[in-house]
């Protein structure tokens, strides 16, 4: 996922100086509702408030920007952070939810047949 590389907060200092135009390249790519000249302005922004460079989650970021309303002036970051918050990183996620979801279904067909 390239455009998880876009929020590494601790590639922040370094982004601030050299900003990853690949990486914004492949977000907007793979997210086309993303407006990239948009997002590249929210970004450059971002990389420079140091306060977020303390942040350890993707969470973290996003409750910050939530709890100091800017929400509409990161409005493209805020659309990537929850992007990235809710897709899973690897296939191995989904997997552990549906074989948790068979091992439930057949408990239920054997405790439903035996009434």
């Amino acid at each position: 996922m390239e455009a998880a590389k876009l929020l590494l907060v601790q590639n922040f200092s370094v982004y601030a100086n050299s900003f990853p135009n690949d990486a914004l390249a492949q977000a907007v790519k793979a997210y086309p509702m993303l407006v990239a000249d948009k997002l590249k302005t929210e970004l450059t922004v971002l990389y420079k408030r140091r306060d977020l460079w303390l942040s350890e989650k993707l969470t973290d970021i996003l409750h910050t920007m939530i709890d100091n309303n800017l929400q509409s002036t990161f409005s493209e970051v805020v659309k990537l952070l929850k992007i990235l918050i809710t897709t899973p990183m690897s296939t191995a996620e989904a997997e552990r939810c549906f074989s948790a979801l068979k091992r439930i279904k057949t408990f239920l067909r054997k405790h439903y047949n035996k009434l």
